[in-house]
């Protein structure tokens, strides 16, 4: 499949979001090393980091960046199926600014599938899509497959093959033309709509509504390639002291289980396979401090600590990522691991002899422990930071003096301190006014 990958996502007016912001994982590395993770990309003209990190205190927009991605994604994947004059559900513009009221959102993504970079981007208001256009690069120059403005004729490119009227037949106003000629006959651009369903996978919090399963429970069950030997393989390296992984029906729970029609069917079976099945976690059993051949198991969501279960919970997909050359992009990334833990799993995608397959994630977090790891170079630490008309500014350290915060300091330590601004300035005055 060759490379498949992020090079970087601009977004404007979403959410906390109001003036432009680029993430990128664009290295201005040379060349690759032995020592972190850098993928050479289009014969070297350019290199990529497999790994970045967004900080800044609370409020300041780090996961609104994700639901960006997220709400693009979904938009992608489900604007087909928009009825007539129906609201697009991504449309969240910044609030803050009359202005931005009436305002299209914009999104664009620059990305790798196959070693052919592409360049998605797209404009829409409530409930028209203003402008959406693909361009790529095939054979290294810049070619367009289509274009999209508002009341005008749709552009198609000479690459673009297929049934071009077929589509537009489908197209409404609020619908994307990606996600209607995917989901039709049209071939050529099915790869990219795959590249959004499969390949890009967010995790958001064991909490949200938004993840009511576990996808290494799915995993499990179906077990390819030993996935089992690997799962237990890496809960051990994170020193989970367990012995044994297996999964046991729960039919009481399963037969309760009530799901509305409208639930697409294979998120349907993804969640009755998290119902029907729960996962236990075999633990070695002493006797007067002495080691038995015994096991006990514990309910994974019942028995077993938060961490525990966050570690089971993000551990098929990290594999997943790891083995496939996947994208992983995680919210929260602190939240209910231990700090050296953390420090763990970004070690898995920064180090060349494990990412092997050029998999890429993309962390938000408070964890100052991985800001310390050694091998990460300046431009792949990024900061949120609100600005004083309340909206999300995005820098990364390499925007820094260099004389003054040089490579290989102690970040986590510059960060607290306040140098990279991007930490809250907590102020009690008011409190002890209103208390005393």
């Amino acid at each position: 499949m060759g490379f498949i990958m992020i090079i970087d996502f601009t977004i404007r007016n979403y959410l906390s979001i109001k003036d432009e912001i680029c993430l990128s994982f664009l290295s201005n590395k040379k060349k690759a090393t032995n020592e972190v993770k850098i993928i050479p990309v289009d014969n070297g003209k350019y290199n990529l980091y497999s790994f970045c990190a967004i900080y800044g205190p609370n409020a300041s927009g780090k996961s609104n960046i994700i639901k960006a991605l997220l709400d693009f994604i979904g938009f992608i994947l489900n604007s087909h199926r928009l009825d007539l004059d129906k609201t697009i559900p991504s449309y969240k513009p910044f609030k803050l600014d009359k202005y931005n009221l009436s305002q299209p959102i914009c999104f664009e993504i620059e990305f790798i599938i196959s070693n052919i970079r592409y360049i998605y981007a797209i404009e829409f208001n409530e409930k028209e899509v203003l402008k959406e256009e693909m361009n790529f690069f095939p054979e290294g120059r810049k070619a367009n497959l289509f274009q999209r403005i508002i009341n005008k004729e749709i552009k198609y490119g000479n690459y673009f093959t297929g049934e071009k009227k077929s589509i537009e037949t489908f197209l409404l106003p609020n619908r994307l033309l990606l996600s209607v000629a995917a989901n039709s006959t049209n071939d050529l651009l099915k790869p990219i709509y795959r590249f959004f369903r499969d390949i890009i996978n967010i995790h958001v919090r064991m909490d949200s509504s938004l993840k009511p399963f576990h996808s290494t429970t799915l995993e499990l069950r179906d077990n390819k390639d030993n996935f089992k030997n690997l799962l237990y393989k890496m809960l051990k390296a994170a020193d989970l002291s367990v012995a044994d992984i297996k999964l046991i029906e729960d039919k009481q729970d399963y037969e309760k289980l009530k799901i509305p029609d409208n639930v697409p069917e294979e998120k349907r079976k993804r969640i009755i396979d998290d119902f029907r099945f729960k996962p236990y976690l075999g633990h070695p059993v002493f006797n007067k401090g002495k080691l038995t051949n015994e096991i006990e198991y514990f309910n994974l969501e019942k028995e077993e600590s938060t961490g525990t279960i966050k570690m089971y919970d993000i551990a098929g997909e990290v594999l997943n990522a790891l083995k496939n050359g996947h994208i992983l992009i995680i919210d929260e990334f602190n939240s209910g691991l231990h700090p050296l833990l953390n420090k763990f799993l970004v070690e898995l995608f920064i180090d060349p002899n494990i990412n092997r397959n050029n998999a890429q994630l993309l962390i938000s977090t408070h964890d100052t422990c991985v800001l310390d790891l050694q091998l990460l170079k300046r431009e792949q630490i990024w900061f949120t930071d609100k600005t004083e008309y309340g909206s999300t500014e995005l820098f990364s350290l390499d925007e820094f003096d260099k004389n003054l915060i040089r490579d290989n300091s102690k970040y986590s330590k510059f960060y607290l301190d306040g140098r990279f601004k991007a930490v809250p300035s907590p102020n009690t005055d008011d409190l002890l006014d209103g208390l005393f």
